[in-house]
């Protein structure tokens, strides 16, 4: 037999898992509910928290910089003729307690007019401190990806919570002594932690989701990230407009984080096989057959990765998609405030209203890929990259329309369908990373957003030059074309050169050699077939 013939052999006699290569015959055909869909609730949970920690900072930074705060009566400790009062609220009982005692008009303004510290920021330095935390996720992204690869996926989620809960709480105090720096180096310290975040979730997912399930409970789990973006945007919001300010944003998230830590460590597992109550019939379903024995820990085949033509073509869809959502996610309640005219509060909730359409859109994607490709209506091929087309000029085209006008209606109307369709990268080049390698999909994810982070970094530098004002609607547009432009780019390479196959890498050891040698005639041939 031919080294091709014994290639195709392998291609459809075989099934790829978590631990190598599996008979077909072997994997069962159906389960129901069981531990899988708590595990992905958990999983869900640690996205939810952690872009709320991440994505607050895009409304919390107009509330601590912002004019709207300073004639506004807030919480402060006061001590009058030795009574001690906390909050404006108790203005009455305090009157009454100094036994008739009268307080001048100006005496009364210095209980309630003084606030928390509100600051001069110009536009730069508030691009520092946005930027910051793609400094610390670009920095660790490699490492901690490593550290994924090598001890599964909960240790990192793990890391993110704890650290973003105790960064989070004490980041007003730090503020108090540092200002924009304590800022910068707080944010910094969030994303070095979270920069294991979608490694670490890629990793699980492709331990606990069984591929005929892969796109709808994909899609159920990432849809985390635009849930706790609505719940940052309004949280930001409502919370700065509050009697206890933009501290108590942090304080809040803060807590959120250190409780989904305890969750994770006492119900989460790394893998089936390691969680204590899963029955044995849901893991005989969810990794193909019954395991017996360790499971096995490839090393990772850093030259047979590097080299595939497949995974570029993913990672540079991955940067392109990337760059506009960051700048999406991160701009768009500046340009909210300053453009639309729409106050703080006002800003963090609809701001939120494009990723509320996006929960509802990124659930449906799901199911109607897996119904296409399930019904072979759609190649699981064909599927990545309609979606995924659909996705990126369903967020660059609105996005580019709403700079022309100043219609609020209008302009919010393109936003939330923007961020609707976009949320169709989910099935698109998201879930790729797992049909190019089901054993090393978070290895891939790590080296997308170490590349997407590099252009992160340099994002709110290239902001603040090119948005000088911002109130100026056309410097706002030139930032819109340029962003466009780089994710259709990207777009066009990875419908040229994806593919949806699982690669011979993917049961190699790095100093495995056998696949590797074989994998140009196994490309050539998926290239005839696909175009059959």
């Amino acid at each position: 037999m031919s080294e091709n013939e014994k290639l195709q052999n392998y291609e459809y006699s075989k099934v790829a898992t978590l631990d190598g290569v599996i008979e077909k015959e072997n994997v069962p055909l159906k389960y129901g509910y069981g531990v899988r869909y708590i595990q992905l609730v958990i999983y869900f949970l640690c996205i939810v928290v952690c872009f709320i920690g991440r994505g607050h900072m895009g409304v919390t930074v107009v509330a601590m910089t912002s004019n709207f705060h300073r004639n506004a009566k807030v919480v402060e400790h006061h001590v009058i003729n030795g009574i001690e009062t906390n909050a404006t609220t108790e203005y009455n009982a305090t009157i009454k307690e100094l036994n008739n005692t009268v307080i001048h008009e100006s005496a009364l303004d210095n209980i309630t007019a003084k606030r928390y510290t509100t600051y001069d920021w110009p536009k730069s330095t508030q691009e520092m401190m946005l930027g910051s935390f793609f400094l610390g996720y670009c920095i660790m992204t490699f490492p901690i990806g490593l550290l994924t690869q090598r001890f599964g996926g909960k240790l990192p989620l793990q890391i993110a919570l704890l650290v973003n809960g105790l960064v989070s709480v004490m980041t007003p105090w730090l503020t108090d002594l540092g200002g924009w720096k304590a800022v910068c180096a707080c944010r910094i310290a969030q994303g070095l932690s979270q920069a294991g975040l979608y490694p670490s979730i890629q990793n699980l997912l492709a331990k606990w989701v069984p591929i005929n399930e892969r796109g709808t409970l994909t899609s159920y789990v990432y849809t985390g990230s635009t849930i706790g973006t609505v719940i940052a945007f309004q949280l930001s919001g409502l919370l700065s407009d509050s009697r206890w300010g933009w501290p108590s944003v942090f304080w809040a998230v803060g807590m959120v984080c250190l409780a989904l830590f305890l969750v994770l460590t006492v119900f989460g597992a790394a893998t089936p096989a390691q969680h204590s109550s899963i029955s044995p019939e849901e893991t005989n379903y969810i990794m193909g057959r019954i395991v017996e024995g360790k499971v096995r820990r490839p090393k990772t085949p850093w030259k047979a990765i590097l080299r595939s033509r497949p995974m570029w073509a993913t990672l540079t869809t991955h940067v392109g998609s990337g760059l506009i959502f960051v700048f999406y996610f991160t701009q768009m309640p500046s340009y909210i405030h300053y453009i639309l005219g729409i106050n703080v509060r006002s800003s963090g909730l609809l701001s939120s209203l494009p990723y509320v359409a996006s929960f509802f859109t990124s659930l449906a994607f799901g199911m109607i890929s897996d119904y296409l490709t399930n019904n072979k209506i759609l190649s699981l091929r064909n599927a990545r990259r309609i979606f995924n087309t659909f996705a990126q000029i369903g967020i660059c085209l609105p996005l580019v329309l709403a700079s022309f006008t100043t219609n609020q209606y209008v302009a919010l109307f393109c936003l939330v369908f923007a961020m609707a369709a976009h949320v169709a990268i989910h099935v698109g080049w998201m879930v790729n990373h797992i049909d190019l390698t089901p054993n090393f999909s978070g290895t891939l994810m790590m080296l997308g957003n170490m590349l997407m982070n590099i252009f992160n970094v340099l994002l709110p530098i290239l902001v603040s030059h090119v948005v000088t004002d911002v109130g100026n609607q056309i410097q706002w547009r030139i930032m819109f074309f340029i962003v466009a432009s780089i994710s259709l780019l990207c777009n066009i390479v990875f419908v040229v050169w994806m593919s949806a196959d699982v690669q011979p890498w993917n049961d190699l050891d790095e100093n495995d050699t056998c696949l590797e040698e074989m994998k140009p005639e196994y490309e050539e041939d998926k290239k005839e077939k696909s175009s059959t």
